[in-house]
């Protein structure tokens, strides 16, 4: 099934895992994109880019997981808080608005 807003994502990298996405919709345009100049995930759109995605992912060294997950984290809480999301609503609301 292909969600192209890409919520599911957005729930796992939360918990600190890293994406394995298809790179289409929300993945590719918001979700799956760098945090302080590093990547956060991987984006694949055939199955030869998810096998080599899922391999880069799980030959990455402890470090070099942690770092990658913990972007995936901080990327996820901060671009999907309640903060943000009141944020934007009031900037796109509010020429509509006064």
């Amino acid at each position: 099934m292909a969600k192209h807003f890409g919520i599911g994502v957005v729930e796992y990298m939360a918990a600190g895992l890293i994406p394995v996405a298809h790179k289409s919709g929300g993945p590719l345009l918001d979700i799956v994109t760098e945090y302080d100049g590093k990547p956060v995930g991987y984006l694949a759109d055939t199955a030869e880019t998810f096998a080599d995605s899922l391999y880069f992912a799980l030959s990455l060294s402890e470090k070099e997981y942690q770092e990658m997950a913990s972007g995936a984290r901080a990327s996820a809480t901060d671009k999907f808080s309640e903060e943000a999301f009141g944020s934007d609503i009031l900037r796109a609301l509010r020429p509509c608005l006064t």
